[in-house]
């Protein structure tokens, strides 16, 4: 290689990939370290980001070693660096990488050199890999699409197609090289050499391309760290659910429609009877198993536009909009009842488990988020007061009597 001094433009551009490639490994080896999740995937992209360094390394000696083939050996590392990047995506999104349809890229890939291996021959080789490119390149940004759609189906639109633009400008960048080379390949095997002008035009695409398919890699990473970071603050780590915070959350954003459309909103209040006892008499770890099957029963009973929330402890909470004050009350008698009649094992035992509900609905008036809950807390209250295992609905001027003046009233519990 030559000195720094006589470095030409195209030397210094690769020289300056092979740096930022080799930073860019370094830091997946570290997030594979420190984010164990996506630990097989950090892997796999350090991978493409060092195998992209290689291939710059080798392009940009390509004019010293004599009799090798470098050109043949960067597309093959280019090839394999694109393959790794999409197996990574796969990776991350917990699906089985397909790696036969991989195995079969790296093959073609590998006979279109060994075919074409010649200098005479290098513009069909050329033709034939940035074809390759093209299509992996595409496969990489529909499968970036699909990662972030799987993260978050009501993902930003914006987001995903920002996150896929470098492969998708990618793909169509390596269909036009190959285009342009079928054109007019007498021309390309003639300037076939570092210091011409596709050469430099070659080098800085290149650079920008792996560059921007690695920030691509790195916002799929923070996307999905501010997901978990998000689903930390609103789920409910034992069961699942959505927890306190995202019920209030969906509760104001329900009001405020309920408000604007006139349609009623109701609220069930439920709470596991003798609750202690499954702890005191099976253990802790019982208990907890009870409050997921329970979790599981409720959300496989609620309608798509019904939230069921953990409220504390052994309570949940069910929102229904656009549900009436007798709609409510039969959902509620649903529920006990498909809990009565379900088998609570644990450690070849079953477990008795009831349920307690207290019913709720505003219709009109002023809405109060902590009026509805009170409300249908006090009815649940009356529930556990009258026997438990039953539903009860508070009264119709109970959400007025509840805040009076607008003032919150804290509920009873029994």
């Amino acid at each position: 290689m030559a000195s720094l001094e006589n470095l030409s433009a195209v030397h210094a551009t690769l020289l300056v990939g092979i740096l930022l490639e080799c930073f860019v490994a370094l830091g997946w080896l570290l997030a594979a370290g420190l984010l164990l999740p996506m630990r097989r995937a950090s892997l796999h992209w350090a991978g493409f980001a060092f195998l992209q360094g290689a291939a710059f390394f080798v392009y940009l000696n390509s004019g010293n070693w004599a009799g090798f083939p470098a050109h043949a050996a960067a597309n093959m590392l280019l090839v394999a660096a694109l393959v790794l990047q999409v197996r990574g995506l796969q990776r991350a999104m917990g699906r089985p990488p397909t790696d036969s349809l991989f195995i079969a890229l790296l093959f073609c890939a590998g006979v279109v050199q060994v075919v074409w291996l010649t200098h005479e021959q290098s513009a069909w080789r050329m033709a034939a890999i940035s074809a390759l490119a093209s299509g992996i390149s595409a496969w990489t940004g529909a499968t970036m699409l699909r990662c972030i759609r799987h993260e978050d189906a009501r993902a930003p639109r914006l987001l995903a197609l920002l996150l896929s633009a470098p492969s998708v400008i990618g793909s169509a960048l390596f269909a036009m090289r190959a285009l342009l080379v079928l054109q007019a390949p007498e021309r390309i095997i003639r300037d076939d050499r570092l210091d011409q002008s596709i050469g430099m035009l070659g080098a800085l695409l290149w650079l920008f391309l792996s560059l921007g398919m690695a920030l691509a890699l790195v916002g799929v990473v923070l996307y999905r760290l501010q997901r978990k970071l998000s689903q930390a603050a609103t789920q409910d780590a034992l069961t699942g659910l959505p927890n306190r915070r995202a019920a209030d959350d969906f509760l104001a954003h329900e009001a405020l429609r309920a408000q604007r459309q006139g349609t009623p909103l109701s609220a069930l209040m439920i709470d596991i009877d003798f609750f202690k006892k499954v702890n005191d008499q099976h253990g802790h770890a019982a208990g907890d198993h009870v409050l997921q099957t329970l979790a599981r029963l409720l959300q496989e009973r609620a309608r798509a536009t019904d939230l069921v929330a953990r409220w504390g402890g052994e309570e949940f909470l069910v929102l229904l909009p656009d549900t009436s004050p007798a709609g409510a009350r039969e959902v509620a008698e649903q529920l006990r009842l498909a809990v009565q009649n379900t088998p609570f094992c644990w450690q070849q035992s079953t477990v008795p488990v009831t349920v307690s509900a207290g019913a709720a609905t505003w219709t009109s008036g002023p809405f109060h988020a902590n009026a509805l809950i009170a409300s249908a807390d006090s009815a649940l209250y009356q529930a556990k007061n009258s026997g438990r295992n039953r539903v009860c609905v508070a009264a119709d001027n109970a959400l007025h009597l509840a805040l009076p003046g607008g003032r919150s009233v804290e509920p009873r519990r029994a």
